[in-house]
């Protein structure tokens, strides 16, 4: 599902290198991709042939793996959500932020700043804990924090492409955490109107 979406924003967003406004292959995106090669092969290995896994299980009960596959789908749920509602505006982290992109602030950019980082921070660790397999679970936690990391980074180049208005969206929009009275003043706001 995310990666369906992800190709679908790609071919909708038509990134090309002529309206990059920088481009910036950081260490922290090189070291992600390469933590990423053994999550993702051990989900293939997990879902092929289990049995060469039993060395590395993680003894966890069948409920708790079971309440992890919901935080997971909700991670890759959210993660697709900000990534439909960016849209044509979207651009990987390695390609910059395009000379034609415009600030989305609305769905899940409203409750988040960065909701397909806070989708994949969710995702990540999850799906590993529904697989319950060490070689999932520690290049999930690697991968989180280098994810959090990039963060900086990223929001350093999104504020160069679009200063003042980006500044007044940081001192609204939480990076990554949603403010749970925020939802209550909005719904007290709409049933003033």
């Amino acid at each position: 599902m995310f990666f369906a979406n992800v190709a679908w924003t790609r071919r909708l967003a038509g990134v090309s290198v002529g309206k990059r406004l920088v481009g910036n292959l950081s260490l922290l995106t090189i070291t992600a991709v390469a933590l990423a090669i053994p999550y993702f092969l051990g989900a293939l290995v997990y879902l092929l042939a289990p049995s060469w896994m039993v060395p590395l299980l993680i003894p966890l009960p069948d409920w708790f793996r079971a309440v992890m596959a919901c935080v997971a789908f909700f991670g890759v749920a959210f993660a697709a959500w900000g990534l439909r509602a960016i849209g044509k505006n979207w651009a990987p982290s390695m390609t910059g932020v395009r000379n034609d992109t415009k600030l989305v602030t609305t769905g899940p950019y409203a409750i988040v700043r960065n909701p397909i980082y806070l989708g994949a921070l969710i995702f990540l660790p999850s799906l590993a804990l529904v697989a319950a397999y060490w070689l999932m679970l520690l290049p999930a936690i690697v991968l989180c924090i280098i994810l959090y990391a990039q963060l900086d980074e990223e929001e350093v180049t999104v504020l160069d492409r679009f200063g003042d208005a980006y500044r007044e969206y940081m001192k609204r929009t939480p990076r990554l955490i949603p403010k749970l009275r925020r939802f209550g003043h909005a719904h007290q706001d709409s049933d003033e109107d």
